[in-house]
């Protein structure tokens, strides 16, 4: 009875000892830093998340380094954008996994434009129309009531790869949906009276169709396409005839152009970023109240 005893006890220090025995937490790996604070805020304790790229690189072109390969070689699951976003830099980080489960139609790909309602992905596009996302828009992060769609698909995800936590993953989606519920409200008060803006690319379109901001026009006169001078001086005239009256830019796309066009049509530049610091829900609901609170300067 005593060895059986001692046995007991030495195998539970051994699984206290090796926490992976003992409890193995889910791996998420997300290609964003927005959708890593959107999987925190889902998995909370029972998960640990890392993020390929950084706050402030272009989601477009995210350098596929082999250190992001082995993050992605033990996880359980890949959140992705979607919609072609990481279609340049993505793939090639999954083969050098060599996971299986991560891979496009295995049951650790994750890509949350699946769970929504995608704008433009009803309009023909030919290469006429410059750097357009052929399935809509993929920068939906950026409309927190979609985002809570995504957060109760996640959970539904998460526990279908962890069924041990599967309604601890729902309940936390609940909490979250109801976090950002109750801000949508005071967002759409802040935003009610905001004047249109220029904007530098199409990357906010999920925000201020979902606040009611107007963008008049773009920097880029097509996506991914280089201002001409014509174009310039025609947008530059428009605002000083009172156009709009900021200009908004992602932290890569602050270039000399830009500032150069904010300085001749007299209205400021503001940088407005698709990621912020933070963590978890708290995270998420700091980088759309800061895009809130920009928007009224």
């Amino acid at each position: 009875m005593m060895r059986k005893f001692y046995y007991t006890c030495s195998l539970l220090l051994l699984l206290f000892a090796l926490p992976g025995l003992a409890s193995a937490k889910l791996q998420i790996v997300a290609t964003l830093p927005a959708l890593a604070q959107l999987a925190q805020a889902v998995c909370g304790e029972d998960g640990e998340v890392r993020t390929l790229a950084k706050i402030a690189q272009d989601p477009h072109f995210v350098p596929p380094k082999p250190t992001l390969a082995r993050h992605l070689a033990d996880a359980d699951i890949l959140f992705i954008v979607g919609l072609g976003l990481e279609s340049g830099w993505l793939p090639p980080l999954i083969q050098l996994s060599r996971n299986e489960t991560i891979r496009p139609g295995g049951r650790g790909h994750v890509v949350g434009s699946d769970y929504i309602d995608v704008i433009g992905g009803d309009v023909k596009v030919d290469r006429s129309m410059g750097d357009v996302h052929p399935d809509g828009n993929p920068h939906w992060w950026l409309d927190p009531l979609r985002v809570i769609a995504v957060a109760k698909a996640l959970a539904v995800k998460m526990g279908e790869v962890d069924p041990v936590h599967a309604a601890a993953y729902i309940e936390r989606a609940d909490q979250f949906a109801g976090k950002v519920n109750e801000q949508v409200k005071q967002w759409q008060l802040q935003t009610s009276a905001t004047s249109p803006v220029v904007s530098y690319h199409d990357s906010y379109r999920y925000f201020v169709d979902r606040f009611g901001i107007k963008v008049v026009d773009f920097v880029e006169p097509k996506p991914g396409v280089e201002p001409s001078t014509n174009h310039l001086d025609r947008l530059v005239a428009s605002l000083k005839q009172g156009a709009a009256t900021s200009l908004w830019l992602e932290p890569y796309h602050d270039t000399e152009t830009a500032r150069r066009v904010c300085e001749r049509g007299g209205i400021p530049c503001l940088i407005m970023p698709d990621a912020s610091e933070g963590e978890g829900g708290d995270g998420y609901i700091a980088l759309i109240d800061m895009l809130v609170k920009r928007s009224q300067q």
